[in-house]
């Protein structure tokens, strides 16, 4: 009886600890309870003068039931009308996003930032009123939240409505940035390098660089080195090279790897900037006398190399002259033309003045070249050549 009795006490001993172990994973491990919605509070009924009293409207929230405590990040959404709509084919939005977030259920809305928000969405209304100064409008807000630095508890709280907002005049002693750079794990040396973008010719605050992202790579931008900004700051994305564009950690991941064209727009939004993101397929082409097109053509595309240290080919050039070759985005060809300086060095345009041609900023500007020539250009290391 007693060997009887041994084998099960021991069997008994060996199951108990592993029940403890699935009772603590359970606790480690919660599961997350996808919140639709959660409670935005309204605040204090008053007049809050955006202008020169530059009074705080001070939101609460509840933090969404993810079914355990987590950072959280909130967006703020500001509207006119007690119905939120958002953007969709042939639709505009009819609200704005605050450029600022927040990590705590207890948010203080900037003044100017507000109001530079509001008074947009009033000029849209009211177009043909020109004084907003000293209008007071009732305002509608709802929050959105995420779990800080994922993709995931995606919730949007009830709409509050604040009764008297009174708006100031919009002004901003902020200017747009003169430069901008771009640093991650494909960039130069991983996380070391801040690559300067390139300004667009005219278009303040406007900016591009030709880069090769691995797969799955990260990356951040910054008006400065050091100025460490990331997937939160974005206003509005668009991805239109297929790039695959996510949330990772609050870095900009690329999911698709390859080059492509990074277009940063940082626009001046109250005490902030609002930064939109284009991607575009890296397409560069030759332009003017050496092919006798002024025009954006497919017959003289660069092809495009399949890895970071390969080179960008022109086709055959057709005529004598001066070769202008550029990248292809969403504005005039001129703005993002750039060539070969001294024959060897990549030079970009950005608001140098080439009125008449290159030879404007010096003879070592100005790539000559005969038909069948054919233009290389590495955009790793910013040299080219032309054979």
């Amino acid at each position: 009886m007693k060997k009887i009795i041994f084998p099960i006490l021991s069997l008994i001993g060996c199951i108990l600890p592993l029940l403890t172990a699935c009772n603590t994973d359970i606790e480690d491990n919660p599961v997350l309870h996808e919140a639709e919605t959660f409670v935005l509070e309204t605040p204090e009924d008053k007049l809050y003068d955006l202008g020169e009293a530059q009074d705080t409207v001070v939101l609460t929230c509840t933090q969404p039931a993810y079914g355990f405590t987590a950072a959280t990040t909130y967006s703020v959404q500001v509207s006119l009308e007690e119905t939120f709509v958002d953007e969709a084919e042939g639709v505009e939005s009819n609200y704005k996003v605050l450029s600022t977030t927040y990590t705590s259920s207890t948010v203080l809305l900037k003044p100017a930032e507000l109001n530079a928000a509001i008074v947009e969405l009033w000029k849209q209304a009211n177009p043909d009123v020109e004084n907003y100064i000293g209008t007071v409008n009732p305002v509608y807000i709802r929050l959105t939240a995420v779990i800080t630095g994922s993709e995931l508890g995606n919730s949007v709280s009830n709409v509050i409505k604040i009764n008297q907002i009174k708006l100031g005049e919009v002004v901003s002693t902020l200017a747009p940035p003169e430069e901008m750079y771009l640093v991650g794990s494909s960039i130069g040396t991983s996380w070391g390098t801040w690559k300067p973008m390139v300004s667009v010719n005219g278009l303040a605050g406007e900016f591009w660089s030709m880069v090769y992202f691995d797969s799955g790579a990260e990356f951040k931008f910054g008006k400065f080195e050091q100025d460490w900004n990331g997937y939160s700051k974005i206003h509005q994305f668009n991805d239109n090279a297929g790039a695959g564009l996510s949330d990772s950690g609050d870095n900009i991941k690329v999911d698709k790897g390859g080059w492509y064209i990074v277009y940063l727009i940082a626009e001046v939004n109250g005490d902030d900037y609002q930064y939109t993101m284009n991607f575009y397929s890296p397409n560069v082409y030759v332009l003017g006398n050496t092919v006798g097109d002024w025009n954006y053509n497919d017959a003289y595309l660069f092809s495009v190399p399949e890895d970071k240290n390969g080179s960008f080919v022109s086709p055959a050039l057709t005529a004598t002259g001066e070769v202008r070759m550029c990248i292809k985005a969403d504005t005039d060809w001129w703005r993002l033309e750039f060539t070969l300086k001294d024959g060897e060095t990549i030079f970009y345009r950005e608001n140098n003045a080439v009125n008449n041609g290159w030879t404007d900023l010096g003879e070592e500007y100005s790539l000559a070249a005969n038909p069948g020539q054919a233009i290389s250009l590495n955009f790793t290391d910013g040299t080219g050549s032309l054979n």
